[in-house]
């Protein structure tokens, strides 16, 4: 993958943790809050619970104290000695759940303060049941504040658990609400997150997609080059520093005669020299790795056939870093044709056997043939037949004047 591509996927990747250690300290603030909040309301549910058991153990208190002041046996006193006997452990609990709170500890304290009269005036008809009589307690009871005590008691009761419940409640729809945002936050993180993916995944698929096409197009120029190489007119090869062939292109191959697997780290170019092209050709390649090229070299190549193959060669040299030698890169030219026609031009150079009279040419077999036929099968020259002006004259005087 390239630099960019995974830059990309980085960025976005980034981005998803960004977004999910966001939605996660959301989560968790809002999951605090939530766990905070049911814990108020269920203490609240407790307060209630506990609310009910107090104000029935007063209940029982004011029924106990009834019927000892009636009846006068003590067994009636079992609820109130109880009553009396869990009290404080009740008040301690609803301070406890109170938690500090002002306005509920004021309530508490007016409640305690209620439920301390009550008892003293149950404590009072008591007494006055032991000494003076039914008559003396049940008077008591009759104008005494004990009944009106109870009533406001079981109002105040009844207060703080309405207020309890409505707290309970308000704490239930905010629990409720909270759920309900962090669900949409999570949510829309996820949505946040999986945007961020396939927006990180389409660029970088885009980016891949232009890359695989610039990739294609390289390949493609590649192709078109060693094509170029591999057909083109004339001879590439490249000799290491050893003079042993590294490449070579199908052109020169052809004309040798050889398969490339054959030639390529496998045979020296003085493997395919003539015997008189190889000790010039020593002597070059040396001069050649220190001078950094050379031009137009001529040497004669064995085919596989055993025919010489005549050529030019031209060469210069691939270097390291460090400027060492590394490989050449050569062209060579086939002179084959060359050659001919240099041989055809010193055939007519040489002396030449002529007629004096008619002017025809002895050829090599002994034949007297036409000097134009002579020329014309020994080179590329055409003939094209007119007059001089003295055979003009001589031939057609009439035209000549």
């Amino acid at each position: 993958m390239t630099r960019s591509v995974r830059a990309r996927y980085l960025a976005g990747f980034a981005s998803v943790l960004l977004v999910l250690a966001v939605v996660g300290g959301f989560a968790y603030r809002s999951a605090t809050v939530a766990l905070s909040t049911a814990v108020t309301a269920r203490g609240a549910g407790d307060q209630v619970v506990r609310l009910g058991e107090l104000l029935s153990r007063m209940d029982e208190v004011q029924a106990a104290v009834r019927g000892f002041a009636i009846a006068g046996q003590p067994s009636f006193l079992g609820p109130y000695d109880s009553a009396a006997a869990h009290l404080p452990a009740l008040v301690g609990e609803l301070r406890q759940m109170a938690n500090g709170d002002a306005i509920e500890q004021r309530a508490l304290d007016s409640l305690v303060a209620l439920i301390a009269n009550r008892m003293a005036a149950s404590d009072t008809i008591i007494r006055l049941r032991r000494t003076a009589g039914a008559a003396a307690a049940l008077h008591e009871i009759a104008v005494g504040t004990g009944t009106a005590t109870a009533d406001r008691i079981r109002a105040r009761v009844r207060a703080v658990e309405r207020a309890q419940l409505a707290r309970r409640e308000r704490n239930i729809a905010t629990l409720q609400h909270n759920v309900r945002a962090t669900r949409q936050v999570v949510l829309a993180g996820w949505l946040a997150a999986l945007l961020a993916v396939v927006a990180a995944s389409g660029l970088a698929h885009v980016e891949l997609r232009a890359r695989e096409r610039a990739e294609r197009r390289v390949r493609e120029l590649a192709d078109e080059l060693q094509d170029l190489y591999d057909h083109a007119p004339v001879g590439y090869h490249s000799l290491d520093a050893n003079g042993v062939f590294v490449r070579m292109n199908r052109t020169e191959l052809a004309w040798l005669g050889y398969d490339r697997e054959e030639v390529v780290g496998r045979m020296r170019f003085s493997d395919l020299l003539a015997p008189a092209s190889r000790v010039a050709f020593a002597l070059n390649f040396e001069r050649f790795k220190d001078a950094g090229a050379v031009r137009d070299q001529a040497y004669d190549l064995f085919r596989r056939d055993g025919s010489i193959l005549p050529v030019l060669v031209s060469a210069s040299t691939v270097r390291d870093a460090g400027g060492r030698y590394v490989m050449s890169r050569g062209v060579t030219v086939d002179v084959t044709e060359q050659r001919r026609m240099e041989a055809q031009v010193k055939t007519l150079r040489g002396l030449l056997p002529i007629c004096a009279n008619c002017k025809k040419v002895r050829d090599d077999r002994g034949y007297w043939s036409q000097i134009e036929t002579y020329v014309s099968e020994r080179s590329e020259a055409e003939f094209s037949h007119g007059l001089c002006p003295d055979c003009l004259r001589k031939l057609y005087p009439d035209l000549a004047d």
